[in-house]
């Protein structure tokens, strides 16, 4: 199933009209049919006696469908929300994670008493969600009004069951035949994003799980099931625990036991193996085979798909913290995902501004949300439906193998929200991608839904090759998209050509993991000293090579002195540093080919070694070369130095941003 292929907007005046205000593909006429269902309301007196605020907050097709129906599914949105900003702040990820959910748990749990207590006095169904402070209610016209006058509540919208459409194409392939095909060694979009010379650098994912947000996944095909986190290859048994959840529990008529993860399509295998999938024998399928999966089913059907704001919603809120099979209490944002692919898009009854809460919770706590831009173009503006719409969603678009534009892959920019945000971010190979399949098999299919595992399984192999940009979702971001191979594509969208990057078509162009994995920020440190009197001269030279995809940030410089050696405080306020302290001297951040100099007169270090060390928000801690103390009152250079006398002084010689020592 590729990323759907359903409607797209109506043109004209209709294209701009936000999509909280109507059902998708139904255009002006049913903006119309709402206006009138509202005017019909007023006049027939449903509800008679009711002044207009209460359905001031309601969505419009929700009142009218409520003229034919007795009882409906709808999300009511509450307006107390979580501060999340400090999570950003937080550098460990199990942390940030940690801090997230317990944020969004607490306002949930102190501004949503009085609505639980009116649908219990009320005896309706619900479902109460934390990560976009909301509950889903299945209720009357009249649940609706009582709903709707309290003060807390902001809106009520419509849900209905999404259709996710078929793939572009499908071509189901034994393993056998699969492996015949010339790409053997690594699939065609596998090898043309250059994953294999990431490999063969030593980084493979590992350490990395990636999550699956979809159809479901067949975890014993023999090219996913040693990559399953629940998996111990050892005793050959699974756990479950952690690692799998079906939105649809008990009612979920296609998987038998919602305990063990199934797929009733194929799609969900698809996307999990283009992200991690290899079975050892030659389909080297996968973007990151080192990395671990975990998933969770939200869509239902066997046929095309089916899914809810629910169970988007209990899926994104079980990504942040998963927990043991039918046990919410047990949820660890320690076991969360680093990155979750999601290639699906919601067509109808979106919710889109709770959806847009989930999106912000899932980057708050350090998670790279890739979605799939949509299978509706190649017309401009085609990007028109959540998650891809959201600046919070790392939208990818898809490109052959030959870097030609699918001609169905969605274009921006978005419309739907008026933001003419520019969209989608990049693209990767989304044509005829073979992955697996059902039954152990492989099939070869096209859509941006295979598009964006191609991007979660880079985000894998970025995050192996260096821990310390796993949680920082904004660097992984600008990393890949500043290393993405522009794309020739001759198209114009939002103003927009293949001149401008990024752009509405191709976005920063198709990725290139070598490149990413390359030229993230990587520092180097260059040591020198030498001798004068008593005093050692020591100098540290920090550099970020010039094609390094974004800056490094928050350098801290670490000098671990000797027993009894100090650093002169020449022209420096600095507070005198106590005997045998580690001299820490911070910088800001270091532009692609910036130089940072540290020099400082060390005394009392005798023939000891001064250790140093340095690192970065990106960048783990790196070990310049040891240099020794004064050899000799005669000032020969120290051994292990590089023999150049410095200035005798503490220097700071500073970038953009200040220096600090603390």
């Amino acid at each position: 199933m590729g990323m759907f292929s359903g409607r797209i907007l109506a043109e004209g005046i209709a294209s701009a009209v936000p999509n909280w205000l109507w059902i998708w593909g139904n255009g002006m006429n049913t903006i119309r049919r709402g206006l009138l269902a509202v005017a019909c309301l007023l006049i027939s007196g449903v509800g008679s006696g009711m002044d207009m605020d209460w359905r001031a907050k309601v969505d419009q097709p929700l009142l009218e469908a409520l003229q034919t129906l007795t009882q409906t599914e709808f999300m009511v949105q509450l307006d107390a929300r979580a501060d999340l900003t400090p999570a950003a702040a937080i550098d460990d990820k199990a942390a940030k994670g940690r801090y997230v959910v317990t944020a969004l748990q607490q306002v949930a749990a102190e501004s949503q008493g009085s609505l639980r207590a009116l649908l219990d006095a009320r005896g309706v169904s619900y479902r109460a969600f934390w990560i976009s402070n909301s509950i889903a209610v299945t209720g009357s016209i009249t649940d609706i009004e009582a709903i709707a006058r309290l003060e807390s509540v902001t809106q009520i919208h419509w849900l209905q069951p999404i259709p996710a459409p078929a793939p572009v194409t499908v071509e189901p392939r034994s393993a056998t035949a699969a492996k015949a095909v010339s790409h053997k060694a690594a699939e065609a979009g596998v090898s043309l994003v250059r994953a294999p010379e990431v490999w063969a650098a030593g980084f493979n994912g590992q350490g990395i799980v990636v999550g699956d947000h979809d159809i479901g996944v067949e975890w014993t095909h023999p090219a996913l099931q040693d990559k399953y986190r629940g998996w111990d290859a050892q005793s050959r048994t699974a756990s479950h625990d952690y690692n799998w959840r079906n939105a649809f529990g008990a009612t979920d008529l296609f998987c038998s036991d919602p305990g063990v993860p199934c797929d009733s399509n194929g799609h969900g295998t698809h996307t999990t193996g283009t992200m991690v999938g290899d079975d050892g024998n030659g389909m080297q399928i996968g973007m990151a085979p080192g990395a671990q999966w975990i998933g969770c089913r939200s869509l239902l059907d066997p046929v095309v798909g089916l899914g809810t704001v629910p169970t988007y919603m209990d899926c994104m809120e079980w990504m942040i913290a998963p927990y043991p099979i039918d046990d919410p209490d047990g949820a660890d944002p320690a076991m969360a995902p680093h990155v979750v692919n999601n290639s699906w898009g919601c067509l109808e009854g979106c919710a889109p501004p709770v959806l847009d809460d989930v999106n912000q919770a899932t980057k708050a706590a350090g998670i790279v949300q890739v979605v799939s831009a949509g299978n509706d173009g190649s017309e401009c503006s085609t990007i028109a439906f959540p998650l891809a719409v959201y600046e919070e969603s790392f939208t990818v678009g898809a490109s052959d193998v030959d870097d030609n534009m699918a001609s169905f892959s969605s274009r921006g920019p978005v419309l739907t929200d008026l933001s003419m945000r520019t969209k989608p971010n990049v693209t990767a190979p989304g044509v005829s991608t073979v992955s697996a399949y059902l039954d152990g098999e492989y099939a070869s299919l096209s859509g941006t839904s295979m598009s964006g595992p191609h991007v979660a399984g880079l985000v894998a192999l970025l995050l192996s090759s260096e821990t310390k940009l796993i949680g920082r979702v904004d660097d992984v971001r600008a990393i890949i998209e500043n290393t993405a191979v522009p794309l020739a594509h001759g198209e114009t969208c939002g103003g927009t050509s293949d001149a401008d990057i990024p752009n509405n078509t191709s976005g920063f162009g198709r990725i290139d993991a070598y490149e990413a994995v390359t030229r993230r920020p990587i520092l180097d440190i260059a040591t020198a000293g030498n001798t004068s009197g008593d005093a050692l001269e020591f100098t540290a030279t920090i550099t970020l090579p010039g094609d390094a995809a974004i800056a490094a940030t928050g350098l801290v410089l670490s000098v671990d002195l000797p027993d009894g050696a100090t650093v002169s405080q020449a022209e420096s306020a600095a507070t005198q540093p106590a005997t045998k302290a580690a001299e820490q001297y911070t910088l800001d951040s270091l532009q692609p080919g910036g130089t940072w100099v540290v020099k400082l007169t060390i005394t009392g270090a005798g023939s000891n070694p001064v250790l140093s060390t340095v690192e970065a928000d990106q960048v783990s801690a790196k070990a310049g070369d040891p240099v020794n103390g004064a050899a000799s009152a005669g000032g020969s250079p120290p051994t292990g130095s590089g023999g150049a006398w410095g200035l005798g002084a503490l220097l700071l010689l500073i970038g953009a941003a200040g220096l600090r020592r603390r």
